[in-house]
């Protein structure tokens, strides 16, 4: 993650630098979407969940947000929704509210029946939509037949930038010496060349990672200042390495260009490269798509991934916190097998536990049995009960555990009590308290996540109540017991 671009784009955003943007869209009547809104937080964008979840919808209904200066620029929603013997597209409604300047607007498209009707006119700017298709091989491409059977001369050639260049190799992590796309004699259709050391080579025989990325490149090159750029599945045919380095270049063109981005993904690595405020989670559920705003990376993946869950889902923040429940629910071995009915996922910040909390209340998510536990330092909410103390894990842990005189961590950690407590004192003088247990850790040659478990292990044996033992216990076994 690009920390550094990260924090400019978020000072650039604060200072309100965007002059064109679009702050939210809602969707009602189209393929799943039943006036849920989704909201823009950051300059770059990218929209995760399963197949179906309607990210494609949502992608394409953002497109029509805007008229081109040229009519045949312009996206229209009959391009991409249209009425088939199969399906019949009425009862439609998509509103926007979009920045402009200083003022913020709100539009709305709409099919009642059989008519797209756009209301006022649209707001002007330009969207670049790039769909699936970019990864289609160029011989598998109409009209490129023709060019690599008959074609004998070239008649024009158009280089990508010295400066793009080298963005594009940093991101194919190959050294290119020049890309252009040149014209043949038979047709208008152009075709991207490569040159290495060793020659230079057409798309016909690129890979196709880097056929479509020589193509969006030749997009990006002439990007208009303010444009909207989406991209469906943004990480097709591109392996990790490129996939972190096409989202850390696509912030520097929002940054330098002012741009708005937003793209789709099933990859943890684009995600990675993201801040939280960037991440738009699409879950499905019974009253339709859930949008989750935040969303850890780990969570994300496990949204897709097939697997058989446990009869409860239970939502946490982080892996501390994980680690801490499952050590107050495996203290009583009479209770402990209640963990074995348990899917305990760390999802994010306290935001996104407080949602997912209350969208199972609601029971709006696909599982059964819900329940969200946040920090100690955050109240209770709808769906949602707090782990205990008033502060954050580590302060709390730390520092119960250091009125015991540390119980017996000496023995369980293995090192001399004098050096362990002078340690310990050292490491909690550091205002930030998420670094402790990295710091513990390295002072005792074991992983921040080991010396935390045997932390919380040695809490648990000699500082939890048993009134927090009991509401805690109390609270998963109600939601397990509810009849679905």
């Amino acid at each position: 993650m690009d920390q550094s671009e990260i924090y400019k784009l978020r000072e650039q955003m604060q200072a309100d630098l965007w002059p064109k943007f679009v702050n939210s869209i809602e969707i009602e009547g189209l393929r799943g979407w039943s006036g849920q809104s989704v909201q823009f937080k950051f300059p770059v964008v990218a929209v995760v969940g399963e197949n179906g979840t309607g990210k494609t919808t949502l992608l394409k209904s953002l497109a029509c947000c805007y008229e081109a200066a040229e009519k045949s620029d312009t996206y229209y929603p009959s391009d991409f929704f249209q009425d088939t013997p199969w399906d019949r597209v009425e009862g439609v409604a998509i509103k926007y509210s979009i920045k402009q300047g200083d003022t913020i607007q709100s539009y709305r498209i709409s099919k009642k029946t059989s008519r797209w009707n756009f209301g006022d006119n649209r707001p002007k700017r330009k969207v670049i939509y790039q769909d699936i298709s970019r990864t289609l091989p160029i011989d598998a491409t109409a009209g490129y037949a023709r060019i690599a059977k008959m074609g004998k001369t070239e008649t024009t050639s158009e280089n990508i930038s010295n400066e793009n260049l080298t963005h594009l190799s940093h991101v194919l992590g190959r050294q290119y010496e020049s890309a252009r796309f040149a014209k043949s004699d038979v047709s208008a259709h152009s075709v991207g060349l490569f040159k290495r050391s060793f020659g230079e080579f057409s798309q016909y025989h690129q890979g196709a990672g880097e056929d479509a990325t020589l193509d969006l490149f030749r997009i990006l090159e002439t990007i208009p200042q303010t444009s909207l750029l989406i991209i469906d599945e943004v990480e097709a045919s591109l392996h990790p390495k490129a996939q972190r380095r096409l989202i850390d270049f696509l912030m520097k063109l929002s940054r330098k260009k002012r741009c708005q981005i937003v793209v789709s993904t099933h990859s943890p690595y684009i995600l990675e490269q993201l801040p939280q405020e960037a991440r738009v989670l699409l879950v499905p559920g019974s009253q339709g798509t859930n949008v989750i705003y935040g969303a850890s990376v780990e969570f994300a993946m496990s949204r897709m991934d097939d697997q058989v869950h446990p009869e409860m889902a239970v939502y946490v923040e982080d892996r501390e916190a994980e680690i801490w429940l499952r050590e107050i629910l495996v203290s009583d071995e009479n209770r402990a097998q209640v963990v074995d009915r348990l899917d305990i996922c760390p999802v994010g910040p306290a935001n996104v536990v407080q949602t997912m909390g209350a969208l199972g209340a609601e029971g709006r998510l696909p599982t059964l049995k819900n329940l969200a536990i946040l920090n100690g330092d955050k109240e209770p909410s709808q769906g949602c009960i707090v782990l205990p103390g008033e502060y954050a894990p580590e302060v709390v842990i730390y520092n119960e555990l250091k009125e015991k005189n540390w119980a017996d961590l000496p023995e369980r950690i293995g090192i001399g009590a004098g050096t362990l407590f002078a340690d310990l004192e050292d490491i909690m003088t550091d205002p930030e308290h998420h670094n402790w247990n990295r710091k513990l850790g390295d002072k005792v040659r074991k992983s921040h996540l080991s010396v935390w478990e045997t932390l919380v292990s040695e809490w648990v044996r000699t500082c939890l109540t048993d009134t927090d033992k009991e509401r805690i216990y109390r609270s998963v076994e109600d939601v397990l017991a509810q009849d679905c």
